[in-house]
């Protein structure tokens, strides 16, 4: 195999596999362990038995998951049960195949473990709630969870615009005006006192 091949077979191999991360968020080790019979391509999920706090963890594919896991498949070797290969063994680490991309991007200062915290991003941005997110990546507390959701100022005029569309569409209604030592119904008590 020339250079030119190697490098196209890696570029090859670690687009497949950045796909999973940043798109359902498993740790490099958890992902490079993964084998064949913990992948159910009927039910387009995925299990991952070996992961960082202990517990095996059962994770739903999206459709370009699925279609990363289909391309794998019709590549996949008898021999071995690992979903992950470069040149037929078992991948080991896929931190130099994933520099060299960086570099041929001209991307500086990411890390593989940084598209863990994007697929966190990518849930709560989509809307997803954050008990279901936390199940979905794997995170036991919230202040895990947290640590690795990212807020960009983009996501704060976001949620400006959302603001402005819920109260665009907000009837504002005032209570019916008290007299002198008399509350309104709803209000509180122990304003003004």
């Amino acid at each position: 195999m020339g250079i030119v091949e190697e490098d196209r077979c890696a570029s090859s191999i670690i687009l497949r596999y950045l796909i999973i991360p940043y798109t359902v968020g498993p740790g490099k080790g958890e992902l490079l362990r993964l084998e064949w019979p913990d992948v159910d391509m009927r039910r387009r999920e995925f299990t991952l038995r070996k992961t960082k706090n202990g517990e095996s963890k059962v994770v739903p594919m999206t459709p370009d998951v699925y279609e990363t896991f289909a391309e794998l498949h019709k590549e996949r070797r008898l021999d071995t049960q690992r979903v992950f290969l470069y040149k037929v063994k078992p991948w080991k680490d896929p931190r130099t195949a994933f520099a060299a991309a960086c570099r041929r991007a001209g991307i500086k200062c990411l890390r593989l473990h940084d598209l863990l915290h994007t697929a966190s991003t990518n849930l709560r941005r989509a809307g997803v709630d954050t008990m279901t997110a936390m199940k979905f990546v794997g995170h036991k507390s919230e202040q895990m969870h947290r640590r690795f959701n990212t807020i960009q100022p983009e996501d704060l005029h976001e949620a400006a615009a959302k603001l402005q569309r819920y109260t665009a569409n907000t009837l504002i209604t005032l209570a019916p005006r008290a007299t002198s030592g008399q509350c309104a119904p709803d209000c509180n008590s122990s304003v003004g006192a």
